[in-house]
This record gives structure tokens, C-alpha cells and sequence, in this order.
């Protein structure tokens, strides 16, 4: 329990009260469980926003709060990527280029592009949501929890990689995942895939292209991962998670 507040206190803006610092080495081991508590969160906001406004603003409200429970940690590791494995330089430098702390356009065009995947996928599955409410809120939830469990499950698989920059944020957090953390972030994700059943399989598989298509610009540009790739990493997989929910979504 104290690992999980402690990954609460490090990858969300929920109050989990005071931690010890050791605990936040051990964190990214139950960084799938955040994925629970923030699909949970986010299905229900999301719910609330289709009910009352209309699907367009729902979903951009629903993005917004989604960004708001992370602090936006993902989404500057989004930025900091779409900036440094994009350009013409050596690792080095590109890793220099991912430590500024400004923005250049390759990191705007990235930011706008996951933005607004995921606010028009939110908007796709608010169009095809059932009248029932209670129906519409525990699809919305299924839907949340998929897209936020898949992508922090997925990205343990960073570890397969070595890291860029030795003593960094992801460096120092991999010595805590121990095998047991992946067993369960295994389990964890194979539930919510039986959970929402053939979009489930979608997602995963949606999921699976992009987080294997980051990592591998990432070993490319960089020779490794980094905190941003992480970041990096769980934005993208979450967009094509919603993406791939949205589309198997009119199906049902």
C-alpha cells in the first residue's frame, strides 16, 4: 500500500498525504494500479460531462480533467519527445534538447496531435453511448479503465531497453519493479481485456504497434529510454487505446 500512494503521489495530483522518499524508487512497479483509479475517475467525469453538455465539449472537458488528474507529466514527456527524436542531431544532443524546458514546434505539432486524438476518440464514444444511464456510465468506465490500465501495464516494457540517461528519473525508478510487479501488471491487464471483450483485444493490439513503434525511435534517436519516453510512451498508447475503442465502439 505504501508503494501504491507513493506511484499515486508521483504520477498523479490525487492526495495521498506524506510518503517516504525510498517509496518513490519502488513506485513504477504499481504504476499499472494508477491506471485503475484514474479510469475509474475519468469514466465517471466523463459520464457526468455527457450528461449535461453536448458530446463535442464533453470530450474536451473529459481531456482536460484527464490531464488535470496527471499534472500533464505524460504530456511534457510528449512534448520533450516530439522535440528531440525528431530533428537531425547526435543522441547527445538530443538528449540535451529533451532536457529544455522549451517548446519548439516538433513538441507543439506532437501535443496538439495526442490532444486531439483523444478529445475526438472521447467525443466517438459519447456519440455512440446507449440512453440508459447507468449502462452509458459503466461503458464509459470499461472504456477509461482499458485505454489507462493498457498503457501503464504496456510501458513496463521500457525496461526491456537500457537507459539513455544513467542516474535519470527512469534509471533510478527500474531497480524497484521487481517480478512480481510485472506478474500482476500481467494479470491486471489480461482482466481488462476480458473486461470489454473483442475491444479489448482491439485496443491491446492498437496499443501494442504504438509502444513498440515509440520504443523503437527512441532506441534509434537515443539508444535508450528516459523519463520523457515514459511519458512519452503512455499518452500515445492511450490514444490508441480510445482509438481503437472508438472504433470497435459502433459495433456493439
Amino acid at each position: 500500500m505504501l508503494r501504491f500512494r507513493a506511484a499515486l503521489a508521483c504520477f498523479t495530483r490525487l492526495p495521498t498525504g506524506a510518503v517516504p522518499l525510498q517509496a518513490y524508487q519502488q513506485a513504477l512497479g504499481r504504476l499499472p494500479f494508477v491506471g485503475l483509479v484514474l479510469g475509474f475517475f475519468v469514466g465517471s467525469i466523463a459520464w457526468l460531462a455527457w450528461l449535461c453538455l453536448p458530446a463535442p465539449l464533453a470530450a474536451v472537458l473529459s481531456c482536460c480533467a484527464w490531464a488535470a488528474l496527471t499534472g500533464g507529466l505524460h504530456l511534457d514527456g510528449v512534448a520533450d519527445c516530439g522535440d528531440s527524436l525528431f530533428v537531425e542531431a547526435s543522441p547527445a544532443r538530443r538528449l540535451e534538447i529533451m532536457q529544455d524546458s522549451r517548446l519548439g514546434t516538433f513538441g507543439a505539432v506532437a501535443l496538439l496531435a495526442v490532444l486531439g486524438i483523444k478529445t475526438t476518440a472521447l467525443a466517438g464514444l459519447f456519440s455512440s453511448l446507449p440512453e440508459a444511464q447507468g449502462m452509458a456510465l459503466w461503458l464509459l468506465i470499461q472504456r477509461c479503465l482499458l485505454a489507462a490500465v493498457l498503457a501503464r501495464c504496456l510501458v513496463l516494457s521500457m525496461l526491456l531497453l537500457p537507459s539513455a540517461r544513467p542516474g535519470g528519473m527512469a534509471d533510478s525508478m527500474r531497480h524497484g519493479v521487481r517480478p512480481a510487479d510485472k506478474g500482476l501488471a500481467l494479470l491486471l491487464l489480461l482482466c481488462v481485456v476480458l473486461l470489454n471483450g473483442m475491444t479489448g483485444l482491439y485496443a491491446l493490439l492498437a496499443a501494442g504497434i504504438a509502444c513498440a513503434l515509440v520504443l523503437r525511435a527512441a532506441y534509434k534517436s537515443i539508444g535508450g529510454i528516459t523519463g520523457d519516453v515514459a511519458g512519452c510512451l503512455v499518452e500515445v498508447m492511450e490514444c490508441a487505446a480510445l482509438t481503437a475503442s472508438c472504433l470497435s465502439f459502433a459495433r456493439l
